[in-house]
């Protein structure tokens, strides 16, 4: 038997741990609590679902779920119980005698990751009993005055079952390849849970994990994660990720005419008017993001979809909480749509994400083609600091292209908020505000 029983998932405190263990070893114990049911009927079971996600999902002491380790090249995959843990309550708890308890060597404060290790179809966490299932483990646990000899306890009250977005994937039926993503392929599907008629068709996006580095995981699930809480007519619409197997699926609405970029491309010829309502609905969108307060970082016509005669803002993998956010420059950046300020010092405001939104813009006037026509990223990143900036059709309103230009004056200060340029688009195109609230 391994000493490391104890160890949380990231291995913290480890030597303290194994102290503990090396005075306080004894014969492991199988006990027959067998379950014929796969741990993914589990309602406390989430999948790969992330600690940041957990901790927005256990609000009291003793709620628990049970979720699995992001794969690791050679390591073994482990579930693992995080359960919320409050020391005073716990105090109590131990002396009425009346609560389930599991071993701790070492308290942590907040949530506690515990790794239920795993040999020969056995489970365990602490050194003296063993399972034939993680279920089975949990059961045992859940029971009333379940007693360990170690002095620290954290203690299961009540399991956390998915939440509405986290779905499964017998409820989605893949169709038909629509194309490449960042994480995998996007495919039409037809989305039906239990209790609903009728399937409705979405967009799926496809990840798999073997094929993915852990930063591309993180941004995977920080896309689904602010996708959740997300309600506006020119966002994409999130219907949920299912995380319980692989590969993940991300469910979003499906958008008739797909990316913003490939219907420009394919339509050229697109009126002048029909642009204008794209630039005010993309304003729409991106001024609903910064309410919140959140960083698209990464607006481009590439990462919007169309269909129903309306923008709606999508990819959200590097979007990030907040106003302000520093961005690590030796990581791969879209240097074509950065601000002036985030090229020189990888800072990052609302006022960046104007700044891209102007480029869109460009973007959208111009079918789509590629910011800096014919110029490499470093000439972009050495022409932007000089003060170069490209120009707007002559066919666009005056007002407009000065409404863009204003996108990308030097001091970000100075730059229009996102209220103010969907104000001025109002305005110059003569389109009332929706009651967004209303819809």
């Amino acid at each position: 038997m391994k000493s490391g029983s104890y160890s949380n998932e990231s291995g913290s405190s480890q030597n303290k741990i194994n102290k503990r263990l090396r005075k306080h070893t004894r014969r492991l114990t199988h006990l027959s609590y067998s379950s014929e049911r796969v741990i993914n009927n589990e309602q406390y079971y989430h999948g790969l679902l992330p600690r940041a996600d957990v901790r927005l999902l256990l609000k009291e002491n003793g709620d628990f779920v049970v979720r699995i380790t992001e794969p690791k090249p050679g390591e073994q995959r482990s579930y693992v119980l995080s359960v919320l843990h409050d020391k005073l309550l716990e105090e109590n708890a131990a002396v009425s005698g009346k609560v389930a308890l599991i071993p701790l060597s070492v308290y942590f404060p907040q949530v506690k990751h515990l790794v239920i290790h795993s040999a020969n179809q056995k489970f365990w966490i602490d050194n003296t009993f063993s399972f034939e299932s993680p279920q089975a483990l949990i059961s045992y646990y859940l029971k009333p005055a379940v007693q360990n000899e170690e002095t620290a306890v954290v203690r299961l009250l009540r399991p956390i079952s998915r939440q509405p977005w986290e779905l499964e994937h017998e409820w989605i039926t893949i169709k038909q390849k629509l194309g490449q993503g960042a994480f995998g392929e996007v495919s039409m599907g037809i989305f039906k849970r239990k209790g609903m008629i009728k399937g409705v068709q979405v967009a799926v996006k496809q990840a798999k994990l073997e094929k993915m580095g852990k930063e591309q995981i993180k941004e995977f699930m920080c896309e689904a994660r602010h996708l959740k809480t997300m309600s506006h007519p020119n966002i994409v619409k999130f219907y949920g990720v299912a995380v319980l197997e692989e590969p993940l699926y991300m469910v979003m609405e499906l958008a008739s005419n797909g990316a913003l970029d490939s219907y420009l491309k394919k339509n050229p010829n697109l009126p002048v008017e029909t642009r204008n309502e794209m630039i005010l609905q993309a304003a729409w969108g991106l001024e609903y993001l910064h309410s919140r307060p959140v960083l698209h970082r990464d607006i481009a016509a590439r990462n919007c979809l169309y269909g129903d005669q309306k923008v709606k803002i999508s990819d959200f993998g590097l979007t990030r909480t907040g106003s302000t956010y520093q961005m690590d420059m030796n990581k791969k950046v879209p240097i074509r749509w950065l601000a002036m300020e985030t090229l020189i010092t990888g800072s990052y405001t609302q006022k960046a994400d104007v700044w891209a939104y102007g480029i869109m813009c460009w973007e959208i006037y111009n079918s789509a083609i590629e910011p800096y026509p014919g110029m490499s990223p470093a000439e972009v990143h050495q022409k932007v600091r000089e003060g170069y900036r490209m120009q707007i059709p002559v066919n666009v309103h005056p007002d407009i292209q000065k409404t863009i230009q204003s996108c990308w004056l030097e001091n970000a200060p100075d730059r229009p908020t996102m209220s103010d340029i969907a104000t001025q688009l109002q305005n110059i195109t003569q389109t009332p505000r929706p009651n967004f609230s209303a819809i």
